[in-house]
């Protein structure tokens, strides 16, 4: 009669602690630093990992990677972008201003139109607006209004009896209460004594120069102060 103790029989309690010991190992988290190691190898035991995980190690290499400085940056960046919005809210809506346009026709009767004038890219058109504007600004500048005025650019050139006309757009920043036909009266007044003081090159007819209002769209606003 066979000794029954000496059967190797399989344990019910053996094998569930089997069981529990592999599934304690399946669940250790693996070692990511050798699943990158040895070219394609590595890449896949990394392709072999749960997607939880892979995302895991994927997030701690993104956060790892980003060096402080870097931080440093774009929190500077961020405080920098939000005070200039903060200031310019805090301008407009303090000082409430505005863009106001003028159109200024200065007369000039020792040039002649020609055909390269209607080409703001041309010669003859660039030499005369740096000298028109460098007059409408020295005139600004130094006038009452020279904390008001942005600019001046020449814009067209057009021919007249004796010479020549040239308009300049002029910008100016006032309050939107202000009125504009008050302010173009003020704007043409100094403009003119500017004109009369002028002792270059250029010969100026005051009396045929004038000062309007300016009504100009967006998109000719900017395609100006680009080009």
């Amino acid at each position: 009669m066979k000794d029954l103790h000496s059967t190797a029989f399989p344990s019910r309690h053996t094998s569930q602690r089997d069981s529990c010991i592999f599934q304690h190992h399946s669940l250790r988290s693996p070692d990511f630093s050798q699943a990158f190691i040895g070219g394609q190898k590595g890449y896949q035991a990394y392709r072999d990992l749960p997607w939880d995980l892979q995302k895991i190690h994927q997030s701690a290499i993104k956060i790892r990677h980003l060096e402080p400085w870097k931080i440093a940056v774009i929190v500077i960046g961020t405080a920098v972008a939000a005070a200039i919005t903060i200031g310019l809210l805090v301008y407009f809506l303090a000082y409430d201003q505005k863009l106001f346009y003028y159109s200024a026709n200065v007369k000039i009767t020792n040039i002649r139109y020609n055909n390269e004038f209607s080409r703001q890219s041309s010669g003859r058109f660039r030499d005369l607006s740096e000298r028109v504007e460098r007059l409408i600004d020295k005139t600004f500048y130094n006038s009452i209004l020279r904390k008001k005025y942005i600019r001046s650019r020449l814009i067209r050139v057009s021919p007249d009896t004796d010479g020549v006309m040239a308009e300049a757009l002029l910008t100016f920043w006032f309050s939107s209460t202000d009125s504009r036909e008050a302010l173009r009266a003020r704007v043409g007044k100094i403009l003119r004594r500017g004109l009369k003081k002028y002792t270059g090159p250029l010969r100026i007819n005051v009396r045929s120069s004038t000062v309007s209002s300016k009504y100009i769209t967006f998109l000719l606003r900017v395609i100006i102060y680009i080009f």
